[in-house]
């Protein structure tokens, strides 16, 4: 008696890149993005990695890369960051592009 509509909306799912997860509470919205970066190098992504690379996320694994390296190098990035005051919010906390939250914006 009733029908379901999909959402077919693909821009409902475009979310901001994987870096602006990272933001200080204090100032979510307002991070400091160059320092985010250094830190983020510091916390050990690879420096050959370009973090303004819409692409660039930390699931990413290397060629050669086993599950256990992986695991081990992502959470390794994710304790460094919060250690540095980081908290990394997550895709819908920043909400899709076309409907931010405010956030994630820097």
């Amino acid at each position: 008696t009733g029908c379901v509509v999909a959402d077919m909306d693909s821009s409902n799912y475009d979310y901001v890149p994987w870096i602006k997860l990272f933001q200080k509470p204090d100032a979510a919205g307002r991070t400091n993005v160059q320092q985010r970066k250094t830190d983020l190098y510091a916390c050990g992504v690879n420096p050959k990695v370009d973090l303004d690379d819409p692409h660039w996320s930390l699931n990413g694994s290397y060629p050669g890369e086993t599950s256990e390296q992986f695991n081990a190098r992502r959470n390794k990035v994710l304790s460094c960051m919060k250690g540095k005051g980081y908290k990394v919010y997550g895709f819908d906390d920043c909400g899709p592009l076309k409907a931010p939250t405010g956030l994630c914006t820097d």
